[in-house]
């Protein structure tokens, strides 16, 4: 089986401070490298003068780059600073799925360049602006109020904001926004998933109509029906702090109430398919800034339609989707995502950024 490698460059120095942590969740044949163990990268450098690892697979992984020793699954409500890229090769994979992820925070700036699986083209996924830049944006336009609990001082002149998804409070909230999906009664066509051996659906439906504050909190904010299946979200579990999280509360299908994500058993569990599919679609159309008062509101379109166009979603979302190749959200649809595969031929180069670099973006 072919092993696939990568390359770590460093452009900031403090090697013997820098600590490298790969997770997975299983792996064969990696070399250079060991699985859940920090190491700094001065050691790594000189144990590899190539400054690679290989490996024939790892499923489900990170790689982290930050300062001090790192817990298997760093808290970014730590003042710990840090980045990290997300891959995964398993041995049916022509390539290394791989991407660059700010969904939790905006730290650490990391960067990944190589060739295509598809054709060996070159691709580079990075930063048009620097982090510094990026966090300064941040403070002015998505924080409606700075506190050291998502601004985080990491020492040295390093700071880390931690994302809405984690620290929702002090980002703009959305009642606003939803006041006026429900004001109006906003149409919604929101298509499932397809789950194996069934067909996907298309749900139809619309918010429920009326102000926003008026409507009661354990009521539906918005019904959909396909066939005689029918799927709410009540307005209290369809808040800020749900819409930004993408998870923690519950929706309601066919009258019983269930987690608004769960196991679907790779894709078996119909049930699961269709309702985890429904609520992603509508966190993206918030998120995002999709939906409108008049529609059509059709989560077939997101994928030609312009992320936050009518200056609704999630602006830290947006920032990131301005000056990088990287996710700012967990759930990102075509418009946002930046999913590679790369080719198994050619070594993919990690490069650790200076925080004031700006380096790799692929417009």
């Amino acid at each position: 089986m072919s092993k696939f490698t990568f390359q770590i460059m460093n452009n900031r120095g403090d090697e013997s401070q820098l600590i490298l942590l790969l997770t997975a969740t299983s792996d064969t044949g990696l070399e250079g490298i060991e699985l859940g163990k920090s190491t700094s990268v001065a050691d790594f450098f000189s144990r590899n003068p190539s400054h690679s690892f290989a490996a024939d697979t790892l499923v489900g992984s990170r790689l982290y780059v930050g300062y001090g020793t790192m817990p298997p699954a760093p808290d970014p409500n730590s003042t710990q600073y840090y980045g990290w890229i997300e891959f995964s090769r398993n041995e049916t994979d022509k390539g290394v799925w791989l991407n660059l992820s700010n969904v939790d925070i905006v730290g650490l700036p990391l960067t990944l360049s190589g060739k295509l699986a598809d054709d060996g083209s070159p691709f580079s996924l990075g930063y048009k602006t620097s982090v510094q830049d990026i966090i300064a944006d941040m403070k002015t336009r998505a924080l409606t109020r700075q506190d050291p609990a998502v601004l985080k001082d990491c020492g040295g002149g390093r700071i880390k904001i931690v994302a809405p998804n984690i620290q929702f409070p002090f980002y703009r909230g959305y009642d606003d926004y939803l006041n006026t999906l429900t004001t109006a009664g906003a149409e919604l066509t929101i298509k499932t998933d397809t789950p194996i051996g069934e067909a996907a659906k298309t749900f139809t439906g619309a918010f429920t109509k009326g102000r926003y504050r008026d409507l009661a909190d354990t009521g539906p904010i918005l019904t959909l029906t396909s066939g005689s299946d029918t799927f709410q979200i009540l307005k209290n579990q369809f808040t800020t702090e749900f819409l930004y999280r993408c998870d923690g509360g519950t929706i309601v299908f066919k009258g019983t109430t269930l987690p608004q994500n769960r196991p679907d058993h790779a894709g078996h569990d119909a049930s699961a398919v269709y309702t985890n599919s429904l609520f992603r679609n509508l966190c993206i159309g918030v998120n995002e800034g999709y939906f409108t008062a008049t529609g059509p509101n059709d989560s077939t379109k997101f994928s030609s339609d312009k992320p936050f166009g009518n200056g609704q979603g999630s602006v830290y979302a947006q920032i990131i989707h301005e000056t990088s190749n990287s996710y700012g959200f967990p759930y990102a649809d075509a418009n946002l995502k930046t999913l590679l595969v790369a080719a198994l031929d050619s070594p993919i180069t990690l490069t650790i950024l200076k925080d004031d670099e700006a380096e790799g973006f692929q417009g």
